[in-house]
C-alpha cells in the first residue's frame, strides 16, 4: 500500500505523513523539520510502544529516503519508549548506515535516556545530550 506526503512548509522537502500508521494516533506525534540544509531532524512527542511505533517508523523510514547528509531522532518529547521504539530506533540507523547518512539521537529525557543506557545504545546511536550538539555534528 502507498502512502502520500506532502511537502512541508519553507520549502523543503521533509516528508509529513498524510496519514497516521498508528492504532492509537493520539499518543505519538512525529513532525518532521530540516533547521539545516541537509538535515533532517524526526522529533516524536508521546509514547513510543507497539501501538505507535508503525508511525515513527514510516516517517523515520521517508526522511532517511529523503537522502539527506544527516538524521537526528530527537527524543526529548517521548515520554515513554519501549522496545518495539528501540527495534524501530535500530531499524532507521541501519537503514541510514546503508544509505550514507548520518545517524544521531539526540536530547532524550531521563526515562528514555536510561532505556538506551541500560541497552547500550548510546554509543550505536551516536546520541547527543542536546539537538544543536547533534546538529553540529552531522553539519
Amino acid at each position: 500500500m502507498t502512502r502520500r506526503f506532502e511537502l512541508a512548509s519553507a520549502g523543503s522537502e521533509v516528508p509529513q505523513p498524510r496519514t497516521p500508521v498508528s492504532l492509537r494516533p493520539d499518543l505519538l506525534t512525529v513532525p518532521v523539520s530540516e533547521p539545516r540544509s541537509g538535515v533532517l531532524v524526526v522529533a516524536p512527542a508521546g509514547e513510543v510502544d507497539l501501538s505507535t511505533a508503525g508511525l515513527l517508523r514510516e516517517v523515520a523510514f521517508r526522511a532517511v529516503d529523503a537522502g539527506p547528509k544527516g538524521l537526528v531522532v530527537d527524543l526529548s518529547g517521548l515520554l515513554f519508549c519501549g522496545s518495539t521504539g528501540l527495534v524501530v530506533l535500530m531499524d532507521t540507523r541501519s537503514r541510514a548506515d546503508a544509505g550514507g547518512v548520518s545517524f544521531r539521537t539526540a536530547a532524550a529525557g531521563r526515562a528514555v535516556r536510561r532505556v538506551l543506557q541500560i541497552t547500550n545504545l548510546l554509543d550505536v546511536f551516536r546520541h547527543c545530550d542536546s539537538l544543536d550538539e547533534a546538529i553540529a555534528e552531522i553539519a
